[in-house]
């Protein structure tokens, strides 16, 4: 039979290697199976039934949801140089899991999830070729692997291999012209054999993760700070960089969006942070491109210390915040930039063009500061027009290159809607359809450090402004609009580890004070994705005695069946915590016989996740769920892509049969159809994110229309829309600057009959707002002086604080209490120390992390110190600037003040030096 080579996905860490490795065959360790009944070694973990070693594969069925298999113990010198392939066929639809270990030290035995490489198998039962690229050598030896085949179908492996490749001495280069060749760059995978023609390294891409690699390096930690490239494509939407470093385990890739305008520009990608100074850079991979059959011409690739290149600015957004604009009233025009080159751009004019009928209430032309590299810069004008109408806007900015540099923007100007004031919102006029809908709502808004990270992405701004989701007049404008384009109920993100809460403020201080809660109901979604062992019998006796005293009750609360539903985000770290499927049945039982005895029918429990395959959703039935449904529903998109960036029209495309196979496995389960509301979360994770492009309002509303199609069809009536206001994942119909009321409007004329529609109302249509919050003043010191006042500290997790007495105090309640800061702009070159001053009731080891616009918070961007647990203030100062990670602008800090639970502690002062 043929073998269809496919290679695992780029974009998961440690899945490519070193250019002659595709070429290599020197076998470090292999199992064929070609021999009847001889499994070579490998030995079955559980959950595989018919196994068997026959006809010259390793075959067998999985039927639960963690299938395992172990290979012998074997003594491999880890290289950075190898890889190892698996021929491999399955009807399972699940990831593949292969797991390796130096160690056998450890709860499961030294595997572990930073040892390990998924990746989607094909689930046709035909036979293929994975390769995956570890980068393992970091660990020295690899002394075992295991290797766990996809959940609920048959497997037959044909032979597995660990391949050496060439040893080949490495270069201290870190700069490439392509004048004389291709300087030992090599196609990895999905890309054509590079050419150089007038002094360009020339490509064709063969799919959505091409890669072109370097030739193996020994580039000095402390000079990989950035890497840039200067190159020219034809298509695509991002490309990507991947690094392997000395003491990294696998690669990790960084993304970053592309000018595919066939013009050359220069791409400044800052490379992760190195684990130590004495780190080096082994390899470096580029994807320029991520769409199948676009050309790439790259005059330059270098690794440095300071980005290079010209500078460039890009129009990153330019148009109206305002999301719906009203003609004779002043509309907000923005226009933000960014400057892609190395070098300041200086001099720069930006000039705001109107048509006839509008005019701009100030200076069209504006001067701008200079613009350092990667600074975003805002430049804000104020129109107004006399009549409705679409307005053409244009934007030139002058001053930098030979051309200006120009973009447009139609905007629609209506006439304000004829509304009696009131003195308050009007009453909202709920339409309703056949099906009860419902969104998830996350409760993330309560300060302006909340929003800072969204106000680089103007387009995301809510109609609402950058409001106080504390505040019942905004949540009233919610319930209003939600009851007006047929949704019914909201499935509020609920935060609660053992007694401790958080993210409670737009349901205990605004949805609770509000109006017109009686149009809209809500239900908790229980985000316990809670650290290990925080779950147990008396814990979860005391969150449903929470449930039905302060919850249940209310008329608001909303039912299936005439029992207060309660929806899970992981019912698995239910089950790990206490021991397995039973003890976690006696827990759902116990809430059940708690809701009867307090006068109710009981509970009705939905499950997130853990109903990925057919065993887990008896599993899941077994427990005492009657239902599953999930947050987002774009994994089958994802998969078929290939690549972290996909467009929605794959999401809505791949949608019906989402719900099909979730109805087809439910073993007994309801299912509630999920409409997807994207998701792109560069806000959180910079570039490291899945992105999902081109969503549109006509898109959405086709899957809204398919989704109350299906559900109907199969005489369901719950339907699920993703997100209202994940702003910060790019999951949001709100009304927002971006797409005003369209999302909402499409989902009304999916879901909802034709009729005489209530009209879209905005706060100052009605003379209500503004509801922004006051702007950020950025520190690089915290005093904590004034009583209650945290000066943008913000608790994020097993901890509570309060300011008094010229302190913050805490106490911990967990064994991962953060506090995190974004009230922090600061350049990592200016101030290179940090001072705290403390007291602990206990000995421990505190820890700073932070992160920049380019980079998260991790590990490797931390220090830790010894507090001892004297009670008494002490002063520390932390030498930042020793760790190479300190570097780029710090938009981020973190605080960890200690590792345990009951720990108590007040924090003086913290200043940056």
């Amino acid at each position: 039979m043929k073998a269809c080579i496919g290679m695992v996905g780029a974009a998961l860490v440690g899945l490519l290697t070193l250019p002659a490795l595709g070429k290599a065959k020197s076998i470090a360790a292999q199992w064929e199976f070609d021999r009847d009944g001889d499994y070579e070694g490998w030995t079955l973990g559980g959950q595989i039934v018919d196994a068997a070693v026959a006809g010259g594969t390793f075959r067998g069925r999985t039927v639960g949801t963690d299938p395992i298999t172990f290979g012998p113990l074997v003594e491999l010198k880890a290289a950075p140089t190898q890889r190892i392939e698996i021929r491999m066929k399955t009807t399972g639809k699940t990831d593949a899991q292969l797991f390796w270990t130096e160690t056998l030290e450890g709860k499961f035995g030294g595997f572990s999830q930073e040892k390990l490489n998924a990746f989607p198998a094909q689930p046709d039962g035909q036979f293929h070729v994975y390769r995956i690229y570890p980068f393992w050598h970091a660990v020295g030896k690899i002394i075992r692997l295991r290797f766990d085949p996809p959940s609920d179908g048959e497997f037959a492996i044909d032979w597995i291999r660990v391949i050496d490749g060439p040893a080949v001495e490495p270069s201290s280069a870190a700069s490439w012209q392509f004048k004389a060749g291709a300087q030992a760059w090599q196609p990895l995978q999905e890309i054509s054999e590079p050419t150089v023609r007038n002094g360009l390294l020339e490509a064709a891409s063969q799919g959505g993760s091409p890669i072109l690699l370097s030739p193996p390096l020994a580039v000095p930690g402390e000079r990989a700070i950035y890497a840039s490239v200067r190159m020219a494509v034809d298509g695509g939407k991002s490309g990507r960089v991947y690094c392997a470093t000395r003491r990294r385990i696998g690669w990790e890739p960084t993304g970053f969006p592309l000018r595919a305008d066939g013009k050359m520009h220069t791409y400044n990608i800052e490379l992760p942070p190195l684990e130590s100074p004495d780190d080096q850079v082994l390899v470096l991979g580029l994807t320029p491109t991520d769409l199948r059959g676009a050309g790439a011409r790259i005059e330059s690739i270098e690794i440095g210390e300071h980005p290079g290149g010209p500078p460039e600015l890009e129009i990153t957004f330019f148009g109206s915040t305002e999301g719906v604009c009203r003609a004779g009233r002043p509309t907000e025009v923005l226009c933000v930039l960014r400057n892609l080159g190395g070098s300041a751009a200086q001099g720069v004019t930006a000039t705001l063009g109107v048509p006839k009928g509008v005019q701009v209430l100030g200076a069209a032309a504006q001067k701008l500061d200079p613009v350092p590299h990667a600074f975003r810069k805002t430049v804000s004008w104020s129109i107004e027009a006399a009549e409705p109408g679409s307005a053409e806007l244009t934007v030139r900015l002058d001053g930098i290159g030979e051309e200006p540099i120009c973009a447009r923007q139609s905007i629609a100007l209506t006439r304000p809607p004829e509304v009696p004031q009131s003195g308050y919102i009007p009453t909202p006029q709920p339409v309703r359809s056949e099906l009860e809908v419902g969104a998830f709502y996350f409760p993330g808004w309560d300060s302006m450090s909340r929003w800072e990270p969204i106000l680089s992405f103007p387009e995301r701004k809510p109609v609402l402004g950058w409001y106080d989701e504390a505040n019942p007049e905004c949540a009233d404008w919610q319930i209003k609009w939600a009851a007006e384009h047929g949704i019914d109920f909201f499935l509020v993100d609920w935060y609660w580890c053992r007694g401790s809460r958080h993210l409670e403020h737009w349901l205990h201080s605004a949805y609770q004070k509000t109006r017109y809660r009686n149009h809209l109901k809500w239900a908790v979604m229980w985000a316990n994705h809670n650290p290990p062992n925080t779950h147990s019998k008396d814990d979860w006796r005391e969150v449903t005695r929470f449930w039905i005293d302060r919850y249940f009750g209310m008329p608001e609360y909303y039912r299936i069946d005439d029992r207060p539903a309660v929806f899970i985000w992981a019912p698995g770290n239910v089950r790990n915590d206490l021991g397995g499927s039973e003890k976690a049945a006696e827990l759902y039982a116990l809430s059940q016989q708690m809701a009867r005895d307090a006068g109710y029918k009981g509970i009705y429990f939905v499950a997130m996740s853990s109903h990925e395959s057919d065993s887990g959703c008896r599993q899941l039935k077994s427990e005492g769920y009657e239902a599953f449904t999930s947050y987002h529903s774009f994994q089958l998109a994802h998969r078929r892509a290939g690549s972290d960036r996909f467009p929605y029209a794959d999401v809505v495309e791949t949608s019906p049969e989402v719900w099909r196979e979730a109805d087809r496995r439910a073993s007994g389960l309801a299912y509630f159809p999920l409409v997807d509301t994207g998701w792109a979360a560069e806000p959180w994770h910079g570039d490291k994110t899945i992105t999902i492009f081109d969503r549109t309002p006509e898109l959405f509303g086709r899957a809204c229309r398919e989704a109350a199609d299906y559900a109907k069809t199969a005489g369901k009536r719950i339907m699920i829309l993703g997100p209202w206001n994940e702003w910060g994942e790019g999951s949001y119909i709100e009304p927002c600057a971006e797409f005003g009321f369209r999302h909402l409007d499409a989902l009304r004329d999916a879901v909802c009959d034709s009729g005489n529609f209530p009209p879209n109302l905005v706060p100052k249509d009605v003379g209500r707002g503004p509801y922004d919050l006051p702007p950020i003043e950025y520190r690089t010191a915290w005093q904590f002086d004034t009583q209650g006042d945290s000066e943008g500290w913000i608790v994020n997790g097993d901890l509570k604080i309060q300011v008094r007495d010229g302190a913050l105090e805490g106490e911990t309640t967990g064994h991962d209490p953060t506090l995190s800061t974004q009230v922090v702009r600061v350049e990592a070159s200016q101030l290179r120390r940090l001072s705290i001053r403390m007291k602990s009731s206990a000995a421990a080891t505190a820890q700073f992390f932070w992160a920049t616009k380019r980079s998260r918070a991790t590990e490797a961007t931390s220090v830790s110190f010894k507090v001892p647990g004297d009670g008494e203030f002490h002063d520390y100062t932390l030498d930042l600037g020793k760790n190479a990670a300190w570097r780029g602008q710090v938009t981020y800090l973190r605080f960890d003040p200690a590792g345990a639970s009951g720990v108590r502690f007040a924090v003086d002062s913290i200043r940056l030096e």
